[in-house]
């Protein structure tokens, strides 16, 4: 393939992992045994992240593959290679979806970052965040079948804002922690609070959470494992918070606010503020593939930064 400085845009995404590894967590779930030979799993697995950094629908992405030279590069797609088309990469989405991969390969990407020290394993601070996203599909339409077009495993999020105004999202709620060690995805309806537990890494020395993790329950666990209890406090009827709350409310806000970085990548950089599929399932494997992305480039980054101190050896 032909060379070029612009062809090396990727190169820092290529080096911060050992992508084989991700490969051998796949190994079981792509054979094709008639037709065409099956592409290679991470052609496919690269193409998917291709497809969210650069904000690419599966036909806009398979158009993308077949004229862009860098896309091929990191894809490993020569210039005579045929190219995944939108059916063949929705396919291996769906291969991902049934085998429940993307929690696997998450955690091996992050396994990679933190070996290499750029995701801190001791020490660490984790903040837990929630945000809204609207449903592929959430009008009231129906199809040609007479039956509602909206998306049924959806629900309702209904939430406050600054200006005491209630603002009303059908869709799911996209719940996550930190550089994105943990994440779930719920109907809308889902209190941000009722995902603690699964967003909890165990091992953090503090959590940070705005007021709607705030209860006893939480505190109480807090305490049993150890952790720095972080999280804003809310007032209740009769019960407002005091000056003292309000302060330290204030102070954890600074911190807190990091938490919502991760959802700024996803809608405003990835395009990512309406879900592109209907179903839960789909929409949880495919916000785990943001968080892949997303951890990856900020990898990728700071191996650009500051290079990266290789894992002690221990032999």
């Amino acid at each position: 393939m032909l060379d070029h400085p612009s062809l090396h845009g990727l190169d820092d995404t290529e080096a911060v992992l050992d992508w084989t590894k991700l490969e051998s967590l796949m190994d079981d779930i792509y054979a094709s045994k008639t037709g065409c030979p099956s592409y290679p799993l991470l052609t496919l697995l690269r193409s998917l992240l291709l497809g969210i950094w650069y904000k690419l629908s599966d036909q806009q992405l398979a158009s993308s593959l077949a004229r862009d030279l860098l896309f091929r590069r990191f894809c490993r797609l020569e210039l005579s290679s045929d190219i995944p088309d939108a059916t063949t990469l929705g396919r291996f989405r769906q291969q991902l979806v049934d085998h429940d991969l993307w929690e696997r390969l998450l955690g091996e990407v992050n396994r990679q970052l933190e070996d290499k020290h750029i995701i801190m394993s001791e020490g660490r601070v984790n903040i837990i965040d929630a945000t809204p996203v609207e449903a592929a599909q959430s009008g009231p339409g129906t199809g040609v079948d007479g039956k509602p077009t909206k998306d049924g495993e959806a629900g309702w999020h209904v939430k406050q804002d600054s200006r005491g105004k209630l603002k009303s999202t059908y869709g799911f709620s996209e719940h996550t922690g930190g550089f994105i060690h943990r994440q779930t995805v719920t109907p809308g309806n889902v209190y941000d609070s009722w995902e603690r537990d699964t967003l909890l890494l165990g091992d953090e020395i503090e959590l940070y959470a705005d007021a709607a993790y705030s209860s006893a329950e939480t505190r109480d666990k807090l305490v049993r494992f150890g952790i720095e209890d972080r999280v804003q406090r809310k007032g209740y009827r009769n019960h407002p918070l005091s000056a003292v709350d309000h302060q330290r409310n204030k102070e954890i806000a600074v911190t807190r606010s990091g938490g919502e970085r991760p959802f700024a990548t996803y809608k405003r950089l990835y395009g990512l503020a309406r879900t592109r599929f209907i179903g839960l399932d789909k929409n949880l494997t495919f916000y785990g593939l943001a968080a892949m992305a997303s951890n990856i480039r900020k990898g990728a980054k700071f191996l650009s930064l500051y290079g990266i101190r290789e894992p002690a050896s221990t032999g």
